[in-house]
């Protein structure tokens, strides 16, 4: 088990604040944010490149900088950060050979390991003959080689076109579903991490806004930044939602609704006009005004109306989402 407690960290111009997770041996966790919310800073603590910080971290039992030292963790970064003069079988057999397993059993584990990463007939190719997915591929094999309790993974698959990182993320799901070893993985990309995690940690500011599965994030976001992170297309206030819905939500500060729990009906107090149609895979991106206000539907089959039409709207209330916080 992974213990994060109270986890903090000061810079000039920026700050991790008071981050808790739990993680248990063996799950997938995926921490997710944009650019500058701390997610890398977070990763590097856990794997002990930064030992400046308060709070606690504790790695079944020890101190990253313990687990280090007992091998037990391993990392794989945005950047391959392959040795340029060792060929494929020598840079994933490079750890190994410092922690001086036998010659037998590093050509067991290389041998495998390559047939896992699809790199069977690459083993005598240098870094400089490898495309971008290869060369990740190998930084992987690396890192698992060496049959670590703990997987860190830095944005590894940014840099790849879009067929390339979906190969990639195929690739790592069956690989933490056969090894069965925790992995944190930090990635910006919702949609990544939504496929690859067991749990998710959403970071902005510095701040672990929200933590859950994937589930419990899409249907009950805490904040609203999580909301708008996870695509919702509809968020107000709560004296706009009240104003404009006519409908009191009590204590709650923002209501967010999804556009595909929007519907036109036939007849209904909700009335707007047709702003906007814009077709996108699956479905229509409709926006509709309702007074000073606009509201996005999603329309997955065809939609009958133009610019310009008067529609009646009605929402599904048991699928609006309540959220008290801003941030």
């Amino acid at each position: 088990m992974i213990e994060i407690k109270g986890v903090s960290k000061f810079f000039s111009e920026f700050s991790l604040k008071d981050i808790n997770i739990s993680i248990e041996n063996g799950e997938f966790i995926g921490i997710l944010g944009q650019s500058g919310s701390g997610k890398s800073t977070l990763l590097n603590l856990v794997a002990g490149l930064d030992k400046d910080f308060s709070g606690e971290i504790i790695i079944d039992g020890k101190t990253p900088s313990r687990v280090i030292k007992d091998g037990e963790v391993a990392m794989v970064f945005q950047s391959d950060l392959l040795l340029p003069h060792l060929n494929v079988w020598e840079n994933i057999a490079f750890g190994l050979k410092i922690k001086k397993i036998s010659k037998d059993e590093i050509e067991k584990r290389v041998k495998n390991t390559l047939l896992e990463m699809d790199l069977v007939g690459k083993e005598k190719r240098f870094p400089n003959e490898l495309s971008g997915g290869e060369k990740q591929r190998v930084s992987i094999a690396r890192a698992i080689v060496t049959r670590p309790k703990l997987l860190l993974m830095d944005e590894p698959f940014s840099a790849l076109d879009f067929n390339l990182r979906d190969k990639m993320q195929k690739m790592v799901k069956k690989l933490h579903e056969r090894l069965k070893i925790t992995i944190i993985f930090v990635t910006h990309d919702r949609e990544e991490a939504f496929y690859l995690s067991n749990k998710i940690g959403i970071m902005f500011k510095g701040e672990l806004l929200d933590y859950g599965t994937p589930k419990d994030l899409y249907n009950k976001p805490k904040s609203v930044y999580t909301a708008k992170l996870l695509a919702v297309e509809n968020i107000f206030s709560k004296e706009i939602f009240e104003k404009v819905f006519q409908y009191d939500i009590g204590e709650y500060k923002f209501v967010a609704l999804r556009g595909k729990s929007i519907k036109i009906v036939k007849n209904s107090k909700l009335k707007g006009i047709v702003r906007e149609i814009n077709f996108k895979m699956g479905g229509y991106s409709v926006v509709v005004a309702l007074g000073n206000e606009k509201v996005t539907l999603v329309e997955e089959k065809e939609f009958l109306y133009e610019v310009g039409d008067e529609v009646s709207l009605a929402y599904s209330d048991n699928e609006k989402i309540l959220i008290g916080e801003q941030k």
